[in-house]
């Protein structure tokens, strides 16, 4: 007879992320065609807008506006990918405070990750404009994509490979879309950076086995939000945020 077995609590890091939330009301929320943004008076945040899947149910969640900022934070542990994404928005909003990191340094996980990988066995979940670079300084390198491209390798790989890594870099996006507490469990004998602006810049994420944190902050918030609503994407809001990089004490 099989043994009955509890499940985790998928949602444990969801729920200590949402409790990082205020009350403060909403003043846009935009789900854009890449990125989606929760705006308050005083905060910002992105994530990743999610591809529609042929499951999931047809997102009930409208008129968002003058809601309180931790009732769109409820929305991440949805499993409709637009009420997700929303959710990690809002969470962001919340921990990338503009104020909190006024006097960080402006750093680009990019530079600290080409630090570590030398000589390294190197896991991106994800591609990023500087894979090229992070597989020259590396001893090897392994991209796990849902969609692989040539030299990718799919999805389930990362079950069997991401445990004999040395260094993995995860996108900040797989908050949105769940994986991410799988991911931190595979890859626990790795030194793991979370990056990308779906980064929720919270040292919280440091109790979950993330080592450095590499996200973004408003720095011109209309800016930001008129590129969002645009269907922009990094490249043309970089220079309306700041990107910021913590590290594990």
């Amino acid at each position: 007879m099989r043994r009955r077995t509890t499940p985790p609590e998928y949602d444990a890091l969801y729920r200590d992320l949402i409790a990082q939330c205020d009350d403060e009301p909403v003043q846009d929320v935009i789900a854009g065609q890449i990125w989606s943004l929760v705006q308050t008076e005083h905060a910002t945040g992105l994530s990743m807008s999610l591809r529609p899947m042929a499951t999931g149910g047809h997102s009930t969640s409208f008129h968002l506006r003058g809601k309180p900022l931790v009732e769109l934070a409820e929305l991440s542990v949805s499993w409709n990918p637009r009420e997700a994404a929303i959710g990690m928005a809002a969470i962001c909003a919340a921990c990338n405070l503009t104020s909190r990191f006024a006097g960080a340094e402006e750093a680009n996980g990019r530079d600290l990750l080409l630090k570590k990988v030398a000589g390294k066995k190197v896991g991106l979940i994800g591609h990023f404009p500087w894979t090229d670079e992070i597989r020259s300084a590396s001893d090897s390198l392994t991209v796990f994509e849902q969609r692989p491209q040539e030299g990718d390798l799919p999805q389930q790989a990362e079950e069997y490979l991401l445990p004999h890594l040395d260094v993995v870099a995860i996108t900040g996006s797989a908050l949105s879309n769940k994986t991410l507490p799988r991911l931190l469990e595979l890859a626990c004998n790795a030194w793991v950076m979370l990056i990308g602006p779906s980064t929720p810049l919270s040292v919280l994420m440091f109790d979950y086995g993330v080592d450095a944190l590499s996200g973004c902050v408003a720095r011109d918030p209309e800016e930001l939000a008129e590129v969002v609503r645009e269907g922009g994407g990094v490249h043309e809001f970089r220079n309306a945020v700041r990107f910021v990089t913590l590290q594990k004490p």
